[in-house]
């Protein structure tokens, strides 16, 4: 049963019911038919009233699928809620939602509960029916908003009382709100000494499966590079040319602890990578990051691998939405340590960290394999893109 039902009043209504039976018995003493047939009918409206009650509900459906609306801080989108109803109808009745408060309702009435927002909003569906409910919801802050109650409120027509219905099962709707981000106007730089696969045309490496063009033989081309269909038409032997390639990719590794605590500038630090994860993404540059808050799995800490494109940009971005001050922490050099053995290094590095000092004789190391560059001042860098 997807729903907890709650009768509020439904003895009152049993008394009256009670009540009206007694009368209808005195009048058929009396001898008042006309009253009794009135009394009757009332009897017979409760008595269907009280059925309707038991059963309303009883086969209402969520439509519980996974569905995530994804935000920017100060963005509007919708909490699309679906219901199916193959049971008994409903009439004024009164759908609360409560969610996190990391987004916030707009143009209708809510209210503010220990960190969760309540929304009303009226809620009628027929026998055999599907209504959707969309809820205006804008991001407030970086975060993950889950939806945390769903009730629908169905009061009782004759006399004062409702029936709640309380949806039982977990919710699978939610919203997330993804950190503030920022243009970044520095310029990510390609190794035109690794092969890869950014176009780049001082790059010493070719794509062999992206022709773009041919060019007259010259001796010492590779034979299987020769385009026969070209060389027969302009009667010379013709080369193909492939397009220029670079490796280009990026780590970044994010140091948020700061003696037994998280760093005073978190959000900042958590804005200026999600900045950069953007930039590398408008690029199509391939990014990694490491963060030094603890995780269980085959990383003690978080870690997203190496990738490129928007289904690796939105679950990078999700991660870091979902991080939080209270989280558990992995000490910095152990972190790294944990790197050096266990990944390969990419073409850049990006280090961001305070007290740079305590951690050189670990990093200096890196400096022989990687371009690495030291992030210590994010309020100045910041400023600098404004």
């Amino acid at each position: 049963m997807n729903w907890i039902r709650q009768d509020f009043g439904m003895r009152n209504t049993k008394l009256f019911l009670d009540f009206l039976i007694v009368i209808c018995i005195i009048t058929l003493l009396l001898k008042q038919y006309l009253l009794l047939v009135v009394l009757t009918l009332m009897l017979f409206i409760v008595f269907l009233q009280m059925i309707y009650f038991k059963k309303v509900g009883e086969k209402l459906i969520l439509i519980n699928e996974k569905k995530r609306v994804r935000l920017l801080i100060g963005s509007t989108s919708n909490l699309v809620l679906t219901f199916q109803n193959k049971g008994l109808p409903i009439w004024n009745g009164t759908l609360l939602i409560s969610f996190q408060d990391s987004i916030t309702p707009y143009g209708i009435t809510n209210r503010t509960i220990a960190g969760l927002h309540e929304v009303k909003a009226p809620f009628s569906i027929g026998f055999n029916k599907r209504v959707t409910i969309k809820i205006p919801i804008t991001g407030d802050h970086r975060g993950l908003a889950r939806i945390n109650q769903i009730e629908i409120q169905v009061p009782h027509p004759l006399i004062d009382g409702s029936v709640l219905l309380d949806f039982k099962p977990f919710i699978l709707i939610d919203a997330i709100v993804f950190p503030k981000i920022y243009p970044i106007n520095e310029k990510l730089h390609p190794s035109n000494v690794k092969q890869g696969h950014l176009q780049l045309n001082s790059s010493l490496y070719d794509d062999p499966y992206f022709p773009v063009g041919t060019r007259q033989y010259e001796p010492g081309d590779q034979f299987h590079h020769i385009h026969w269909k070209a060389s027969a038409k302009m009667q010379e032997l013709q080369t193909k040319v492939f397009t220029k390639v670079a490796n280009v990719s990026i780590l970044f590794v994010l140091n948020i602890k700061n003696k037994h605590g998280v760093v005073a500038d978190f959000e900042e630090k958590i804005e200026w990578l999600a900045s950069y994860i953007d930039a590398c993404y408008k690029e199509d540059i391939p990014f990694s990051f490491a963060i030094n808050i603890r995780t269980y799995g085959k990383f003690p800490f978080v870690y997203l691998p190496i990738g490129s494109g928007d289904t690796h940009r939105i679950r990078a971005l999700e991660l870091l939405s979902v991080l939080s001050w209270s989280d558990s922490l992995v000490p910095f050099d152990k972190m790294i340590a944990y790197i050096n053995m266990k990944e390969e290094l990419p073409v850049a590095v990006y280090i961001m960290t305070h007290n740079l000092e305590q951690f050189l004789p670990f990093l200096s190391q890196w400096e022989q394999r990687s371009n690495v560059l030291y992030v210590t001042d994010i309020i100045q860098r910041e400023a600098s893109h404004v």
